[in-house]
């Protein structure tokens, strides 16, 4: 069975987001989840609601006799036996009546109902703002594991920008207990305390390790997210970073940043092969930060391509 995962990471370098798929292949799964002769994880271990019913499906037709969409429907007390299936499959979302209903059904305890509440709100959340508030319930209601720690510090370290660039500077600013001489460097400066606690979020991430010389350097990791709260993640650095760019435009001189923009008209096809144009590039750029042997500056690299009108209006088909 083959299994894919999103990885991001950061070149040791410089501060470039890179994206891609590892397959790695794992024996002896059943292609269904969980595995039918293990017990059903706890609701505090998912972050995707549609996942958790997926699977609470799966081991309920092993477990519990007579067990069907059906059956299940019949508990929540509602109308529509095929409601269930279409809620799994994302064609239905859940309402603040319906929830209840569906963690009653699924005979969960007063915590885990809090829980799935809130847990059907991130998912379903329409701006950043909603997901960030719903995820930030999440987190405090999780139980104490260590998944929940990791999460928690994915949170973080996306959440304040100088937590990347402080480990970019480790190829070549030493960090040895100084923490007012790097955060002096970083621009905007960044607090003594605030270094300090960024160096204990990124050595408990693995993303920086101590050398024999007492000094910390890049490890060479990944940080392994899962899609659903990526996607909270992600979003809320671009729009850290944007805000970053934005202010670089009085806070640098022109010979030490470079802004460039066009206002174009484009087709679908147009679109989709200028993406692959800049993906082309950022490749490039990061082939370049490679082969660099002597950094001495952190920079950020943005590259947006986005709408400014509303997509054409589908054509309806003839009867």
């Amino acid at each position: 069975m083959v299994i894919y995962f999103h990885i991001l990471y950061y070149n040791t370098l410089h501060n470039l987001i890179v994206r891609t798929q590892v397959h790695a292949v794992f024996l002896n799964f059943s292609r269904r989840l969980p595995l039918m002769d293990a017990p059903l994880k706890s609701i505090f271990e998912y972050t995707d609601y549609r996942r958790f019913l997926r699977e609470y499906y799966a081991w309920a037709k092993t477990h519990q006799r007579g067990f069907s969409h059906r059956a299940f429907m019949a508990k929540t007390g509602m109308s529509g036996p095929n409601y269930f299936k279409r809620v799994m499959d994302g064609v239905h979302n859940l309402t603040d009546n319906s929830i209840p209903k569906f963690a009653s059904a699924l005979a969960l305890t007063e915590s885990e109902a809090h829980y799935f509440k809130y847990l059907v709100h991130f998912n379903q959340a329409e701006t950043l703002e909603e997901k960030d508030r719903c995820f930030g319930i999440l987190m405090d209601l999780k139980t104490p594991h260590s998944h929940y720690v990791l999460e928690k510090a994915q949170y973080d370290y996306y959440k304040d920008w100088h937590n990347v660039a402080i480990r970019e500077m480790l190829s070549f600013f030493p960090y040895r207990d100084n923490p007012a001489d790097m955060g002096k460097r970083l621009s905007p400066a960044v607090p003594p305390k605030q270094v300090k606690k960024s160096i204990a979020l990124l050595e408990g991430l693995g993303l920086i390790e101590k050398a024999d010389d007492g000094s910390y350097r890049a490890a060479s990791k990944f940080i392994l997210t899962d899609p659903d709260v990526q996607s909270l993640f992600i979003p809320k650095f671009h729009q850290a970073m944007t805000r970053l760019a934005e202010e670089a435009i009085t806070r640098f001189p022109k010979d030490e940043r470079y802004f460039s923009s066009s206002t174009v008209s484009l087709s679908e096809r147009t679109y989709r092969e200028i993406i692959e144009l800049i993906r082309g590039t950022r490749k490039e750029a990061l082939r370049k930060v490679g082969e660099d042997q002597e950094p001495d500056r952190v920079y950020h690299l943005n590259m947006q391509l986005f709408p400014l009108t509303a997509p054409p209006a589908r054509k309806k088909r003839k009867p």
